[in-house]
């Protein structure tokens, strides 16, 4: 099952257009959701970017207030072809903001605070986009309606494409690799990740193929929105209400050894998946991967979309928790084609 094939909950899309035809039509912010302690023995960076992935701007800094790359931390990847900001993190004990060795290329400092802590992946608590679709000359009313659903039920929280590489065969290179010495550890970070992506993915695509995701079933554990705490507990009309809320979502597993597995029939649905992709299971078995949970459901904050048909696009805003994908929710209403990698596959 490739992300181009994934179903979704809201019927098939019935507009089409292309996303990423420029920097400029892909802007994402990075939420912190605290705020820098203005102590501490870090600068934390706000830093505006363009033409770089998250990796190639740490090398920059590196280079330009030099720093060894360990000693600078970040939260989140922000897409190459993307205007976008994010915060890092730089180990300066005792010492001021050193003025960079040259003038950013690609990148350039917005904002500079002290704080008591290194970034570390996966601490910020949200993304906000705003996006162009090229191509679109209208909205029929299927789209109206399926805009108005994500809305008020939130959109099925597929890994996107990005998880799983640029030519879309991560999965097929961690199955070939994995058991194999000496693979630099961010490699092997990356190709796990793919795996149990994948089976996510499957397991949710199983439940909107079911008609369960839309409510819960017996067994599931659940994800309190915003804190992300989890906790399990029995259907009752109290749990039922708060899930149509979107208080709290359904998760499934990030295939790993541990407990707090879902059980009864949430857990017969995720086994159906893992047993059909044994040997992806057997790889991470190998790996010693942990076990984690994710929401199949997200709440879409702060949504709009303007249809400006002069231009013929569609401006789409919103603001996703982190570890979610701008181009999952898009599937929801749009086929929305990445024109920086249109050509790559």
């Amino acid at each position: 099952m490739t992300v181009e094939t994934l179903p979704y909950p809201y019927g098939e899309p019935c507009i089409s257009g292309r996303i990423k035809s420029c920097n400029d039509d892909f802007r994402v912010d990075e939420v912190l959701g605290f705020e820098p302690s203005g102590e501490g023995e870090h600068w934390l960076l706000q830093v505006e970017k363009v033409g770089l992935t998250t990796p190639q701007l740490v090398s920059r800094l590196s280079a330009d207030f030099g720093l060894h790359p360990r000693l600078i931390g970040f939260s989140g990847l922000k897409d190459k072809n993307a205007l976008s900001t994010q915060w890092l993190s730089l180990h300066l004990p005792g010492k001021p903001l050193p003025e960079p060795r040259r003038a950013g290329d690609g990148y350039r400092v917005l904002r500079a605070e002290r704080h008591r802590a290194k970034l570390r992946r996966g601490t910020h608590r949200a993304n906000r986009f705003r996006v162009r679709v090229r191509g679109i000359d209208s909205l029929p009313d299927a789209t109206l309606r399926q805009l108005d659903d994500v809305e008020r039920h939130g959109m099925a929280n597929y890994f996107g494409a990005q998880r799983f590489g640029t030519r879309g065969d991560n999965v097929e290179q961690a199955l070939a690799r994995l058991d194999r010495p000496r693979l630099k550890r961010q490699q092997k970070s990356l190709l796990i990740s793919a795996l149990r992506s994948e089976l996510f993915n499957r397991v949710l695509a199983l439940r909107i193929g079911e008609d369960c995701w839309r409510a819960p079933v017996d067994g599931d554990v659940f994800m309190l929105r915003g804190s992300h705490s989890i906790f399990s507990a029995p259907l009752d009309d109290e749990i039922r209400r708060r899930f149509d809320e979107l208080d709290i979502s359904a998760t499934g597993s990030l295939y790993g050894a541990g407990d707090n597995r879902p059980g009864a029939e949430a857990r017969r649905l995720e086994q159906r998946v893992f047993d059909a992709g044994r040997e992806i299971c057997a790889c991470l078995e190998r790996q010693g991967a942990r076990l984690q949970l994710r929401p199949l459901r997200v709440a879409v904050e702060d949504f709009a979309c303007r249809l400006d048909e002069s231009g013929r696009l569609l401006e789409v805003q919103a603001c996703l928790p982190a570890g979610s994908y701008l181009t999952s929710l898009l599937g929801h209403f749009v086929t929305a084609i990445d024109a920086a990698q249109a050509d790559l596959r």
